[in-house]
């Protein structure tokens, strides 16, 4: 039996099964253990190379999760638990932002999760809408909705259930750092201090509703030196103290938590106080958990498919008139890795294939119009200015103003990525872009970053993305928000002859070019630090970008989404926008016709633009205007009317049922809506990066 309490204030009502109890579990001196299969971070569903020879995917994951709940004598002895993470990042997600994901989640069988900075991806309300389409509560106790007083909603302060015979509340606390990196983060929305939340929530759960347990999941750092006030700090403040520890500090009269079940990190990692853990070592050194000495309990287990935690809990009773009921006296565990040869599960391979067809499907759709042919050759890309790359360097400018600002910085100076990242290698016509089209020109899941970094690594990063020319080398620089003269007569190491921020300009030349203003030069002795926006990769001194390793990164990979994931919600949003033009509602599009006008070219002067369109995107659901969405919604009217025609309705009553009609006929309307509001761009070289060698490249 459950209890989806949330963040009312519900009386305790006690259960039949507290006074039924068939496993006396209650009965002072009798242990009791609970069954927990623990994951996190789950990103691709589809198939991933593991090492050399094997691969993996969702289908084998769930086999492997299955093999251990199997083993518990029945369902209700044990919990499935997910640390947050998701929605997003993934190739799959960059095309349903997530949609895909609720089935598959579903199909596990997932009991309770925390909210990861992940799931805001694409803002709060499609957050909302996921967490509504799956079969299970999650939790965020520590955010506070300050319209309406309460946690966010569809989302839960916490959650009880009934396992094994025990009372189990269940709380959900993510650290304070990733929440300003978050592009459309709710202003209504307040951070509220882990640890008083954690003891907030004990007093309510063990004192007003009874619980025997309290388990946080987290979603949050490990902690200890290198991250303070994290996983470790919180469990030690929140008494979540090993078997070990328990022996000289008495917890049984203490408010707190029990255990904490993490994620974030991408790694599998159990703390000292376990008792025994099959298949990891852990003693294994982790820098970041440094400050593990063994009195805590926490387990976080891995990322992407890859790792299930396995986690048994022996509990026992305290003395009578304890704040806390039981107490863990011993908790073991094991590793599951998931390998090539997991068999695939048949029922997560039903509802695999189907979410991979629904995706094929929306490949076909255009998610925009080019004026011009767009050239993504690497004969041409990788030696020239290009206006394909201009293009995608202009529209990922400004992605992330909203959550700089927010950090105490200013808004992004500049863009600086490598040609390499752009693939295809072909020319497309002018006319419309497809969703397919957009994966192929930007297929990498490399996060897109911001470097803070001075003026002399932005000239060495420069002079090393020219070094190579004429090679057709993927070093070669796209960049946006400052120009650079270079000459490809010189030197490597010598060609770069100037940098110079550019002005915020609407001037556009007599040739309809936008006109370069400078603002001010960089300066390799310039003490002035640049916010430049980047891939992790180049960060990492991919590509020969060497320069860049030392520049602090003010979003990082964990908190950064990829270029096509950014490029899908600047057009998504355009095209927002677009509809409230189409619409007239001129209390939501102020301003918007300029900024439409601009969206052609999405020049160095388009923050007003990026500013309307990102948040847009963020914050208005997209509906049918997704392509994404628009196949899904052709599957399910098709698999409508041939399930009909299963029960033995005849064809023709079937094309003319009223509901399936009116269904057909919305999506008609949607797609000529869809078609009608495209976003319209324009892509040129502009003479940003202008080779004094050979004068302006031409496109």
């Amino acid at each position: 039996m459950e209890s989806d309490i949330g963040a009312e204030k519900t009386r305790y009502v006690p259960l039949v099964s507290e006074s039924l109890d068939k496993r006396n579990c209650c009965r002072p001196g009798v242990s009791t253990v609970l069954n927990i299969a623990h994951f996190n971070d789950v990103y691709q569903v589809s198939s991933q190379k593991i090492n050399k020879d094997e691969t993996i995917d969702v289908t084998k994951f769930a086999s492997l999760l299955e093999s251990i709940t199997d083993k518990w004598e029945e369902r209700d002895e044990g919990l499935i638990v997910f640390s947050g993470d998701l929605f997003s990042p993934s190739i799959e997600s960059s095309i349903t932002r997530g949609r895909h994901m609720p089935r598959i989640i579903n199909n596990l069988n997932v009991d309770i999760a925390i909210v990861g900075n992940h799931e805001f991806d694409f803002g709060y309300p499609r957050l909302a809408e996921l967490v509504n389409l799956t079969a299970f509560p999650w939790l965020l106790s520590n955010i506070l909705d300050e319209d309406t007083g309460t946690i966010p909603k569809p989302l839960k302060e916490f959650h009880i259930v009934e396992r094994a015979g025990l009372r189990i509340g269940l709380i959900g606390l993510v650290e304070k750092d990733w929440i300003p990196t978050i592009a459309g983060w709710p202003p209504n929305f307040t951070f509220l201090d882990m640890a008083e939340t954690g003891r907030r929530l004990s007093r309510k759960l063990r004192d007003e509703h009874r619980c025997d347990l309290v388990i946080a999941l987290t979603h949050s750092r490990c902690g200890g030196f290198l991250w303070p006030l994290r996983d470790i700090t919180l469990a030690r403040d929140l008494l979540a103290l090993s078997p070990s520890a328990q022996a000289t500090t008495d917890i049984t009269s203490e408010h707190g938590v029990d255990l904490l079940l993490g994620g974030h990190d991408h790694i599998y990692w159990i703390t000292k106080g376990v008792t025994e853990w099959d298949g990891y070592d852990v003693q294994t050194p982790l820098p970041d958990a440094a400050d593990d000495r063994g009195d805590v309990l926490i387990v976080k287990s891995g990322t992407d498919f890859q790792d299930i935690s396995e986690v048994v809990l022996t509990v026992r009773d305290t003395p009578p008139r304890s704040v806390r009921r039981k107490v863990i006296t011993q908790i073991t565990g094991k590793r599951h890795t998931t390998a090539g040869r997991t068999p695939v599960h048949p029922g997560m391979k039903e509802v695999y294939d189907k979410e991979i067809g629904t995706i094929d499907g929306a490949m076909k759709d255009p998610i925009c119009i080019t004026e011009v042919e767009l050239n993504v050759k690497s004969s041409f890309i990788r030696v020239h200015e290009s206006p394909i790359s201009n293009w995608v360097a202009d529209c990922l400018r400004h992605a992330y103003d909203e959550a700089l600002v927010r950090l105490g910085y200013g808004r992004a100076d500049g863009v600086l990525l490598n040609s390499g990242g752009l693939r295809g290698d072909r020319v497309y016509s002018p006319g419309k872009i497809t969703l397919g089209d957009l994966m192929t020109i930007v297929p990498y899941l490399d996060p897109v970053v911001v470097s803070e970094i001075d003026g002399n690594t932005l000239w060495d990063a420069l002079e090393s993305g020219l070094s190579k020319w004429p090679a057709q080398e993927g070093r070669f620089p796209q960049i946006s928000g400052f120009r650079v003269e270079w000459d490809h007569g010189k030197p490597p190491g010598e060609r770069v002859s100037g940098i110079w921020l550019l002005s915020e300009s609407s001037q556009v030349g007599a040739d309809g070019v936008p006109v370069l203003v400078d603002l001010e030069p960089v300066t390799r002795a310039s003490t002035r630090k640049y916010l430049i926006v980047t891939g992790e990769y180049l960060t990492q001194g991919g590509d020969g970008y060497d320069a860049l390793k030392d520049g602090k990164l003010v979003i990082n990979g964990e908190n950064g989404q990829s270029k096509s994931q950014l490029l899908r919600k600047y057009l998504a949003g355009v095209q927002l926008l677009n509809r409230k033009l189409a619409t007239a509602d001129t209390s939501q599009a102020q301003g918007c016709t300029t900024v439409y006008e601009g969206s052609s070219t999405v020049g160095p002067s388009s923050r007003q633009l990026a500013g309307a369109t990102f948040s847009a995107a963020e914050t208005e659901n997209l509906c049918l205007l997704d392509p994404y969405e628009r196949s899904r919604a052709r599957e399910e009217i098709q698999g409508q009317g041939e399930s009909m025609m299963k029960l033995g309705e005849e064809k023709e009553k079937v094309e003319m049922d009223p509901e399936l009609v009116a269904r057909l006929s919305a999506l008609n309307a949607a797609e000529k809506e869809a078609i009608k509001t495209l976003p319209v761009i324009r892509p040129m070289v502009d003479g940003r990066l202008r080779d004094l060698g050979a004068g302006l490249a031409k496109a």
